[in-house]
């Protein structure tokens, strides 16, 4: 077997020798254990013990680790692993108490451990130092105050209370540095078991010298691990003068094996960082091409750009538990990608869109993975823990690790699907295939019935859409879907004037004290502190109807999402009236003037009004109201607004084909606006 100078250093005869022994124990199964949580458990179990505020004199209190909320992760690995924890801990407890050499019980820990991958052997020895060195610091810290520490201490040997002496600080140091590497070894280990070596083919001789020192490495980290639970033992067991007699030989010993460990995690660092630098280059081209070939399905696709070996790349959303891409197959895939800070107005927006999922029992015809993307690498702790809090409340899958997410499919991401920081949704349907780069803007303004999504299904809703207040308001407030269904005028309005808003709705209350029947609705400007003032006086004063805060900030989330899907497909303020509505709505937005929109049922007419024009015009009911029993509401605003015709004949005519149930809709004129009479034709279906 061929390997570097490293690793040669390493392997004399009797290491050979040893290390056939070694690979002699290894029978690993084919049982996948997520021993990562595990690992960073006992990480924080380290971390506590040796804060410096623990121990010195009396008790102080320790500062809480504010992640240690179980989540499901832990839990399940505990499930799988604490048994096996408790013999390992009993195992290596053995060789302080019986005539057995340090070298024998670190081959019976690794007989113990034969099924397991060597990260997860390593993972599960470290866990078992943690907890037994954790244990005895809380009886240290507790015992003098606390009654059960006490005799929980004098069970287990403590018979004085350990005084922390500057050569116990230095032993402490040294126990420090050693658990540090070889926590990092065993980093190295997950790391290397979890590279997908399927994008690429790695040196053989770099592989191979890899593996030997993984061999090496887990022996003596077992060792090392072995002579720390010693040195715990002897710790609660000895008095005070026994513990300073023996500390600095038990001091040198730690510093010697945390050297060896140390060497050994040089090497495997550096080795992998140039293999991770081999894989990414290999992912980078092959992303290039992945997205021009046809697939099967979408497997390939998903796995290279979550571009893991770990066959449970996602977290479900439901059980939490780490899924695999296989649940995505056959199925449409939206990939919701944004950073970790999100605006929840749009995120709930999207959430309400899409929450009456069509469903065939269980199936469902797309689902939504979350891949929060973190320019900073790596990540930091703040970021991890954001990125757990809105994993809990997205009701989507997510990438289990995104920490981890391949530089060379963060940098396609951001080059090929454009994304700049705000939040996009990328449609792959079930071949993999791209079908829209950015979906978000369709499924806010129509949600469901935009599926499946594509760029090609925005353009045929645009094609049927028609600019109506039924339109604007997307079923956003349930009576007022019944408003416009039983065909009542709605008077759409929004301002940051107080004083605007009190005389619009003064002048309102007049017109239907005179009989005239509408509905007044608040929808507000660019949502701030004066729009949530002036709804808190709407709302006391009882001047109108109102959309909530959150609808408010739906409503105009969705104004916006129509205006970019429109510049988005190329569309002009010039060349199409639904843009150039939406952008005059928006001029408004954060404005004082404010605005009127009137229209009745789902007519596709409505009169818009802004700022002192409203006000002088329905200021002026008295001279125009008489109209509105002939012309109705709309048609009377229209003779107020239009001046008066000079046509005394008219032979305009418009022919609309017959569906049934067609709504009662006054149609006024295009040419001289005044109400249109409805009359019936008659066609032969034989010249159709």
């Amino acid at each position: 077997m061929q390997s570097n100078s490293t690793s040669a250093h390493f392997l004399s005869s009797h290491e050979d020798i040893l290390m056939k022994k070694i690979l002699q124990t290894h029978m690993p199964d084919d049982y996948h254990v997520d021993s990562a949580p595990l690992l960073h458990l006992t990480e924080n179990i380290i971390h506590n013990i040796t804060m410096p505020c623990v121990v010195k004199s009396g008790i102080k209190s320790v500062q809480a680790d504010r992640n240690g909320r179980q989540d499901t992760g832990i839990v399940s690995t505990i499930k799988q692993l604490g048994q096996t924890i408790h013999h390992i801990s009993c195992e290596m407890l053995r060789y302080s108490s019986m005539d057995r050499s340090l070298h024998a019980t670190t081959m019976a820990v690794l007989e113990l451990l034969g099924k397991h991958s060597w990260s997860t052997k390593l993972v599960i020895v470290l866990a078992a130092v943690a907890t037994s060195f954790g244990e005895l610091w809380l009886i240290m810290q507790l015992y003098p105050t606390n009654p059960l520490a006490l005799s929980i201490g004098l069970i287990k040997g403590l018979r004085n209370r350990i005084q922390v002496t500057k050569s116990l600080e230095q032993k402490l140091k040294a126990f420090r540095y050693l658990v540090e590497k070889m926590v990092s070894v065993t980093k190295c280990m997950v790391e290397f078991e979890m590279l997908p070596v399927q994008y690429t083919t790695l040196d053989y001789d770099a592989v191979a010298a890899m593996k030997t020192q993984i061999h090496q490495a887990s022996y003596w980290v077992i060792r090392s691990s072995v002579a720390c639970a010693s040195q715990i033992t002897s710790l609660a067991a000895l008095g005070f003068e026994q513990v300073h007699t023996s500390t600095i030989t038990a001091t040198w010993e730690l510093w010697s094996s945390a050297r060896k460990v140390g060497d050994m995690d040089i090497f495997l660092r550096k080795q992998l960082d140039i293999f991770h630098q081999q894989i990414e280059k290999n992912i980078n081209s092959g992303l290039s091409h992945l997205f021009e070939e046809a697939h099967l399905d979408n497997q390939k696709v998903l796995s290279t750009l979550f571009a893991l070996k770990d066959d449970y790349p996602l977290r479900d959303y439901q059980s939490q538990e780490k899924v695999g891409v296989v649940v995505l197959r056959n199925k449409e895939v939206i990939l919701f990608i944004s950073t970790l800070t999100i605006n929840l107005e749009k995120l709930l927006l999207i959430i309400q869109q899409l929450q009456n999922h069509p469903q065939n029992g269980s199936e469902k015809p797309f689902v939504i993975v979350w891949v929060p993307i973190v320019f900073s690498i790596p990540w930091s702790n703040a970021e991890e823990r954001a990125f757990k809090k809105l994993a809990n409340i997205i009701p989507w899958y997510s990438l289990y690790e995104p920490s981890k997410l391949s530089l060379s499919v963060i940098k396609f991401i951001k080059e090929a699907w454009h994304f700049q920081g705000g939040p996009i949704m990328v449609v792959l349907d079930s071949k993999g295939k791209v079908t829209s780069l950015n979906a978000m803007d369709m499924i806010s303004i129509w949600g469901l019935k935009a599926y499946p999504f594509s760029v090609s299904r925005e353009r045929e809703l645009w094609e049927e859409q028609n600019w109506t207040i039924e339109f604007l308001l997307d079923d956003i407030d349930p009576l007022i879907s019944y408003w416009m269904q039983d065909g009542r005028v709605i008077c759409l309005y929004g301002s940051n004037n107080i004083g605007w808003v009190q005389e619009l709705t003064n002048q309102i209350k007049d017109i239907t004290k005179a009989g005239v029947l509408l509905e007044l609705i608040y929808a507000g400007s660019n949502y701030d502190e004066d729009t949530r003032d002036i709804l808190a006086t709407i709302i006391k004063e009882k001047l109108s109807s109102y959309l909530s805060q959150t609808k408010i900030r739906i409503f105009w989330l969705r104004l916006n999402s129509i205006l970019s899907s429109k510049l988005r497909l190329g569309n002009t303020d010039k060349s199409d009236f639904i843009m150039s509505e939406a952008n005059s709505l928006l001029i408004f937005k954060s404005g004082k003037k404010g605005w009127l929109l009137v229209s009745k049922g789902s007519s596709t007419e409505i009169i818009k009004l802004y700022g002192n024009k409203v006000l002088e015009l329905l200021s002026l009911f008295p001279v125009w109201g008489h109209k509105v029993g002939k012309w109705g509401f709309m048609g009377a605003i229209r003779k107020a607004l239009d001046p008066p015709s000079v046509i005394d004949h008219c032979n305009y005519y418009s022919i609309t084909p017959y569906i049934e149930d067609l709504k009662e809709n006054i149609l006024l004129c295009k040419k001289c606006k005044c109400p249109m009479e409805k009359n019936y034709m008659y066609q032969c279906k034989l010249n159709t």
